[in-house]
């Protein structure tokens, strides 16, 4: 008897993969090799599919840790030897010999000349929606002020995790998944190591042709790069992206598809700026066909730390759900910009599917969630949308968010699986519909004062923000 066809791969089973390749301690970090191994597979994976692909590879500077023997992170407790759980911070402009430095932990304000000052988690939380309301910056500069030698700044104790952090200054920093108690008032051995260096990021292109009599192009947009496993931010994502594509491979909607698997988003969003420059210039699928332009895009489907594990909201409401998990929204957001046709279909597509979340427009989500970075929206869709493109993005809150606990466990297999299907439905839906150019800005200058309406802040930090 023949063989029965091979199942397709699942979403989760891509985001496996993904992850699989992503191996420690440098992980799927921008220009890693860990990076180069993922986009190897997506690139694999879009070919089998049908689609063109194109390769762009980019030159930056990267921060690399050095794990190397004897010089890898590293935070001794001298009364007893104890090893803490560290991580090195990023882009540091002064780091520690291998011998490291000893010094004397205190808080942020009785630092003296010689110590390491203590940063505690609740100034420092890396979950995102928290970023108006962190002090990490503020505090690294008034340890450096006080002469201190090095700084530590607490991981989330509670889950025992490490996360990114990006110092750009000349102060050895760690993350240390320790208590305040543990180490403030003793003497620590404290070691941090790295160097700039140059990187090459992988963006990975996939591309199908509308057919005849259509001329457009939806963008499926994720970045494959991330810290540590990644598994929510963004290796979901990307996989996500991935079974969207497959799907649509034998959809043939009445639009012509670009898929985007981005390099270097978590340290700039360098790789879909050299995505939308080449749109800008014509961008050549090799099919002796006509470019592909910016002017040619209707829409953009963005998928970054778009389905996630709804872990703390559901203890808040367990009481009234016979502990039962039923998270609030899932911890998402629906952002889209101000096309209300296009608003529409993504609500109700992906609602249809169970992909629920609060519906946010971009206007208000910009200056509300952009934090540190300038009214900019936080991902690689801010260069489609600065020019007018309408999008939609679905995006998750999580506690693992860029922190060690971003393993596979932080993403239900179901839900990954729904977004991928309400994307590769959305499409259809694009094609179809009378979705024009959003004419005004989607936020204020940068600099410019955000006044939102009375009460709105308020009920989007309770419904965004878990740790404030």
């Amino acid at each position: 008897m023949p063989s029965a066809p091979a199942a397709e791969p699942s979403a989760f089973d891509h985001l496996r993969a993904i992850v699989e390749r992503s191996p420690a301690p440098e992980y799927r970090r921008a220009g890693s090799p860990g990076m180069a191994a993922v986009a190897d597979y997506a690139a694999g994976r879009l070919a089998d599919a049908g689609y063109r692909v194109v390769r762009q590879d980019f030159g930056f500077t990267r921060y690399v840790i050095d794990y190397g023997a004897g010089r890898a992170p590293m935070l001794e407790r001298l009364i007893d030897g104890y090893d803490i759980k560290v991580e090195s911070a990023f882009n540091l402009q002064k780091t520690t010999t291998t011998a490291g430095i000893t010094c004397t932990v205190r808080a942020v304000a009785d630092v003296q000349p010689g110590d390491c000052g203590f940063v505690p988690f609740r100034s420092a939380s890396p979950e995102w929606k928290n970023a108006p309301f962190v002090t990490v910056g503020g505090d690294l500069d008034a340890i450096m002020a006080a002469g201190a030698a090095a700084a530590i700044v607490q991981g989330d104790e509670k889950r025992h995790l490490v996360y990114s952090l990006s110092s750009r200054r000349p102060l050895p920093t760690v993350v240390a998944a320790t208590d305040e108690a543990s180490v403030i008032g003793d003497q620590v051995r404290l070691r941090a190591m790295g160097a700039f260096a140059p990187a090459t990021g992988r963006n990975v292109l996939g591309m199908r042709r509308p057919p005849a009599g259509a001329t457009q192009y939806v963008i499926l947009l994720a970045h494959a790069d991330g810290w540590f496993q990644a598994a929510a931010d963004n290796g979901g994502g990307a996989a996500a992206i991935l079974r969207a594509a497959e799907l649509l491979a034998g959809a043939q909607p009445d639009i012509g598809i670009v898929v985007g698997l981005m390099d270097a988003e978590e340290v700039g969003l360098i790789g879909a700026e050299r995505f939308a420059k080449s749109l800008e210039s014509g961008l050549d699928p090799g099919d002796g066909g006509p470019p592909i332009r910016t002017g040619d895009v209707k829409a953009v489907i963005n998928l970054d730390a778009s389905s996630a594990r709804a872990s703390d909201v559901q203890s808040m409401i367990r009481a009234t759900t016979a502990r039962t998990d039923a998270p609030v929204f899932q911890w998402r957001a629906m952002v889209a910009s101000e096309d209300p046709i296009l608003q529409a279909a993504f609500l109700a597509r992906f609602a249809a599917h169970g992909v629920l979340g609060l519906p946010i427009p971009s206007s208000v989500f910009a200056p509300v969630g952009a934090g540190e970075l300038g009214g900019r929206l936080r991902s690689d869709v801010h260069h489609f949308a600065t020019v007018g493109i309408p999008f939609v993005w679905p995006v998750s809150g999580y506690p693992e968010y860029h922190t060690d606990g971003d393993s596979l466990a932080t993403v239900y297999p179901d839900d990954l699986e729904a977004l991928a299907t309400a994307t590769a439905d959305l499409v259809g839906d694009i094609a179809i519909l009378p979705i024009g150019r959003v004419a005004e800005p989607l936020w204020p200058p940068l600099g410019a004062a955000v006044t939102l309406p009375p009460g709105l802040a308020e009920v989007l930090h309770a419904h965004l923000d878990h740790d404030h």
